[in-house]
């Protein structure tokens, strides 16, 4: 009997051991100190995975509620971590975030039993996917500490680029590492794709190191292809020049000032992008906003936005952001702005005109 009780014992421990795998990551309720001093018992060694999430981060809920509760993510993390998870906005959290310095969202920590950093892995992916990263992470040649090292030894593109990507992948500005390795490195390495694509792809508008990539455009366009390099810079001002021009930037913690969008506005026209696309005009409107110009944005929007396609994606936004400066506008603007939307309905009904027209004569 005693023999039996036993094994049934046995039975329901390795059942609800299972059953801890099988419902993915386990994530303990434990301070960071009490996480390092678990990984640290000497009869059960384990690193350290700390998920550090926001309430308002879109990825952080999908990882947290699609891929971590998969039984392959319990099935590798289980095994071999304490895993644990802060908010950084709040309690402990706050602290963690200072401490590793976490600055972009999800960040995923990997420490050692020390409560040292080895590496982290940012954003979402799959729960195979982001296995197969935190595995690449946890290779000590790709450790940022090792990066460092190699490019401190050496200076050169073939240092300088892994490490600057992992800077730039842990939301740290790598600008330093490129603009240093740009003076050193021959024309052939600093204008390959590889660099270009990250150079650009990382420099902060108007920064100096922006700047002086600049200064060689005419190489980069030969390189990337002008289209494509045009469209990388615009993309870098773009979601904030939209929210200036929707006076939506502090929400955001996006502040800019009228010299520092005047700026945006002038370099974004010097590039050779079609005139056409709405998005592009973000600029010039964001410009007016911060200016307090709305008799200009109007008759800007009168000149230009109204003689654009009526089935670009962005028509609909281009005219919110002017129907939002409806509340504070004089009724001269008020009339203004209803001028603007008489003269976009004169333009559909005159597209639909032509339309019909071609429908009429297939129809004979």
């Amino acid at each position: 009997m005693r023999v039996f009780i036993v094994s049934i014992f046995l039975t329901i421990g390795v059942l609800c051991n299972q059953n801890a795998i099988a419902q993915g990551i386990i994530f303990q309720d434990l301070t960071i100190k009490q996480a390092i001093a678990k990984a640290a018992d000497p009869a059960d060694p384990k690193l350290i995975f700390v998920d550090c999430y926001t309430s308002w981060c879109g990825p952080c809920i999908e990882m947290a509620k699609q891929e971590f509760p998969k039984k392959v993510s319990g099935d590798y993390f289980n095994p071999r971590f304490v895993s644990v998870k802060f908010d950084i906005e709040k309690g402990e959290g706050i602290d963690i975030g200072k401490r590793y310095d976490v600055r972009i969202f999800p960040t995923f920590l990997i420490l050692d039993a020390k409560g040292e950093e080895i590496n982290r892995v940012v954003g979402k992916a799959g729960a195979e996917e982001f296995i197969e990263k935190v595995k690449g992470a946890m290779k000590p040649d790709n450790s940022m500490a090792s990066l460092k090292a190699a490019y401190e030894q050496q200076k050169n593109m073939l240092t300088a680029l892994p490490y600057a990507k992992a800077l730039a992948d842990n939301g740290r500005d790598p600008s330093a590492v490129l603009s240093e390795v740009f003076d050193r490195a021959q024309d052939f390495e600093r204008f390959s794709v590889d660099y270009l694509q990250l150079a650009l792809g990382t420099a902060e508008f108007g920064s100096p190191f922006f700047r002086k990539l600049l200064l060689d455009k005419r190489r980069i366009d030969l390189a990337l292809g002008e289209e494509v390099a045009n469209q990388i810079i615009f993309d870098k001002v773009r979601k904030h020049m939209y929210l200036i021009a929707n006076e939506t930037g502090a929400k955001y913690n996006v502040f800019y000032t009228p010299r520092q969008v005047e700026d945006i506005a002038y370099t974004i026209s010097l590039l050779k992008m079609d005139p056409m696309k709405y998005e592009l005009h973000l600029c010039r409107i964001a410009l007016y906003v911060v200016n307090k110009d709305l008799d200009g944005m109007i008759n800007y929007y009168k000149r230009y936005i109204v003689n654009l396609p009526e089935d670009d994606v962005f028509k609909g936004i281009m005219d919110g952001i002017l129907s939002s400066k409806i509340p504070k506008a004089t009724a001269a603007q008020k009339a203004a702005i209803k001028e603007y939307y008489e003269l976009g309905l004169k333009n559909f009904e005159r597209q639909a005109k032509h339309f019909q027209q071609q429908l009429d004569i297939m129809s004979k």
